[in-house]
């Protein structure tokens, strides 16, 4: 019998139909969607089809592809009321946790790579399309913090700090524009949550320089014309421009 054949393999199909459902999901679908994926979540666990811990490494990566407009909010929801709903089972509220934090370490370890222009995906890279795939994926890390299913702990060590220590030794980089793109995005998305003593002041600090520093350049074009203004932790008032995001 061949290697991915047998019984022991079930949770083979079952990782790929939550993963399709999950993939459709958006606020136009999520009242036909979302109970399927919670009734295939449930019975891949209790049926012990697979180990909680083993479907979330596989269907972390879904925070890496575009599925559209609308879908990391539907997704985050979905995330968020399945494992908050009552009479949840230890092992399904442990898969949301560890989906959760698998992809907040995606994203760190992606913050360590050289973005750039997705040329055909790099198995050996996190960031396996290229920026485009890495702002996707700081807009679906921005939408968990939103609906507050990422601890917050996990949030200070594994978010902004990797994503503002990054280098380029090439002022012209193109891959600072996406790490710009990123910021923004982050903040737009986590909207007010970000800053609710989730960050230190000296990283909003660093975060708004990085986006003022690729303005002046015009290395981000997807910015442009609203008025962005936050309040850190320490309850200063930091203005960043006249901003929006379109993409």
């Amino acid at each position: 019998m061949s290697g991915e054949a047998g019984y022991h393999n079930r949770g083979i199909p079952i990782c790929a139909k939550i993963s399709s459902l999950l993939c459709s999901l958006k606020s136009s679908t999520y009242d036909e969607i979302s109970p399927k994926i919670g009734y295939w979540i449930e019975y891949a666990l209790t049926e012990q089809s697979i180990a909680a811990d083993d479907l979330a490494e596989r269907l972390s990566p879904l925070a890496w592809d575009n599925r559209g407009p609308g879908s990391n909010p539907a997704i985050a929801r979905f995330l968020k009321q399945f494992r908050d709903a009552p009479r949840r089972s230890e092992e399904a509220r442990s898969f949301v946790d560890g989906l959760c934090c698998r992809v907040l370490r995606w994203f760190a370890a992606a913050s360590a790579e050289d973005l750039g222009p997705w040329d055909g995906v790099d198995a050996r890279k996190v960031a396996r399309w290229g920026g485009g795939g890495f702002i996707w994926a700081a807009s679906f890390v921005g939408n968990l913090i939103e609906c507050g299913v990422l601890d917050h702990e996990l949030v200070r060590r594994h978010l902004i700090k990797p994503l503002i220590n990054h280098h380029y030794t090439d002022t012209n980089d193109v891959g600072r524009s996406f790490r710009a793109k990123a910021i923004y995005v982050l903040f737009v998305t986590a909207r007010d949550k970000l800053l609710q003593g989730l960050l230190e002041p000296e990283d909003v600090r660093v975060c708004f320089e990085t986006l003022n520093s690729e303005i002046s350049l015009g290395g981000v074009p997807g910015l442009d014309t609203c008025k962005l203004t936050v309040r850190c932790a320490a309850h200063s008032d930091i203005s960043l421009r006249n901003l929006t995001f379109f993409g």
